[in-house]
């Protein structure tokens, strides 16, 4: 039976006529960057704190799970409502004045020590590290008031949290409402710095800011110029490739669009590295569009073009961290109520297991249709593969199969892990087969088995389909 499931699993993927040959050359690769195990993170958006979490069910044992399956990770809680949040030990709704500051759907609110408390505990039970985005609206003589954000503190060092990171403010360069300069908002990062050396159980938490909307350099070279690269553990910028309500399925698969994201990051890490050389640069907030569009079709198999794409762009060009807008919700890795993973979720899981922390030179082809990354193999590695390993990952966004062929090895014995639509609605299908199964949650207290399909010789990617290959036998000294 075992035998007869591979044989359905590659034949299945013959359905194609194949009209382009593609070669994986893996004779001369060197290293180009190298990417922490938490590069992938996620986000939560501070507007799940004006409803005390509600929408996240912080005890379910299917959310822990999921959430256990992206370790370790690197949670930001953040967002446009990070800027009207207001700490209060108490546990009570606090009355405010909704009009003190607000903007269309946003106004002041407050987060409860229980709140704060929820979502501490949750992190640290999934073995997340938490991000937290601080207001930076409060302001006395144009300055920033921390005084909340010190009672913030406080509960937290009594409570024992220790926080990975602090931000402060969010996409400053197009707040419409109220403005704080790059050179102000440097002040007050320098402000935050100097609150946080000053208690021990913080001080070692990272800084990272300026969380500017789409990758601007100006307002981050002025941010940095005035005193931001010596306040900023971390430089991030925001990246959407448009809004949901522009999103169709061909603009998802469009290579000229996928295309427009490294010359980005190509000119944001030069410009960062004249006054920061060495300073890391992350993605602090990003996903494919900044709303789920028509028909939920950010949540649809089609996005996860986009997102493995940009993965594998942002590694190979430099970026330190890319954290996913949102954790759950629409258009996000899992649905917004139910918690059911989109097929970006499971890519992610495999990401994690299969993609180690070297990054490698490999050769595009000459198709704009293929796209391929390569790493070595995750080690220490929850799926058997040992060191000298390498994992790469491809996508096919034309509907035409393709015959990919591995040279530069002696060994070229594979081990599929090949994405496809999940049900009749193809592209659109909210969910997706691996090598040919559906994938499901079976357990809510484990995730289904994600098992590859042995192969060697000539690999058949048929249209529309992307994934990983491991090569557990490439014996690659720059995997040693």
């Amino acid at each position: 039976m075992h035998i007869d499931y591979h044989i359905f699993c590659l034949c299945s993927l013959f359905i194609n006529e194949v009209y382009l040959d593609v070669n994986i050359n893996l004779s001369n690769v060197t290293v180009l960057q190298k990417i922490d195990p938490r590069f992938l993170g996620v986000t939560m958006d501070s507007g799940g704190i004006k409803h005390h979490w509600n929408n996240y069910s912080f005890t379910s044992p299917k959310l822990l799970t999921l959430a256990r399956g992206l370790t370790p990770c690197i949670i930001r809680v953040g967002g446009t409502d990070a800027d009207y949040v207001i700490f209060t030990r108490n546990n009570t709704e606090q009355p405010l004045n909704k009009h003190s500051l607000s903007y269309g759907d946003h106004y002041n609110f407050t987060m409860s020590a229980g709140d704060w408390d929820k979502i501490n505990i949750f992190a640290n039970s999934a073995g997340w590290d938490l991000i937290f985005d601080l207001n930076i609206a409060p302001r006395v003589n144009g300055q920033w008031d921390a005084t909340n954000a010190m009672e913030l503190f406080k509960y937290t060092v009594e409570k024992g949290y220790r926080l990975y990171g602090f931000e402060l403010g969010n996409e400053l360069n197009i707040s419409p409402q109220f403005h704080v300069s790059a050179q102000q908002s440097a002040v007050d990062f320098l402000s935050l710095r100097k609150i946080l050396k000053s208690i021990p159980s913080l001080s070692s938490s990272l800084i990272i800011g300026p969380d500017v909307a789409g990758i601007v350099v100006s307002f981050t070279d002025e941010f940095l110029d005035s005193g931001g690269v010596v306040a900023v553990d971390v430089v991030t910028f925001h990246h959407y490739y448009m809004g949901g309500s522009e999103a169709t399925v061909d603009k998802f698969k469009d290579p000229a669009i996928l295309d427009s994201l490294a010359p980005q990051i190509i000119g944001s890490i030069a410009a960062i590295g004249k006054t920061s050389p060495g300073k890391p640069v992350w993605l602090g907030e990003t996903s494919t569009t900044w709303s789920a569009g028509p028909d939920n079709i950010g949540s649809a198999y089609v996005a996860s073009f986009m997102w493995l794409d940009k993965l594998g762009v942002c590694a190979r060009y430099g970026v330190k961290g890319v954290l996913r807008q949102t954790f759950s919700g629409n258009g996000a890795l899992l649905g917004p109520s139910d918690f059911d993973p989109n097929t970006d979720y499971w890519i992610s899981v495999l990401y994690k297991r299969l993609v180690g922390s070297n990054v490698f030179s490999i050769t595009q082809s000459s198709d704009r249709n293929i796209r391929m990354y390569a790493h070595c193999t995750m080690i220490p590695s929850t799926m058997g593969y040992e060191r000298g390993s390498v994992t790469v990952y491809i996508l096919n966004l034309g509907s035409d199969a393709v015959t990919i062929d591995v040279t530069g090895i002696t060994d070229t014995t594979q081990h599929l892990y090949l994405f496809s639509p999940g049900d009749e609605r193809e592209l659109r299908s909210q969910y997706a087969k691996l090598n040919g199964n559906l994938i499901q949650m079976t357990s809510d207290d484990r995730l289904p088995q994600l098992p590859p399909v042995p192969h060697s010789g000539s690999i058949i990617l048929g249209g529309y389909n992307l994934g990983f290959i491991v090569f557990p036998n490439a014996n690659k000294t720059q995997c040693m």
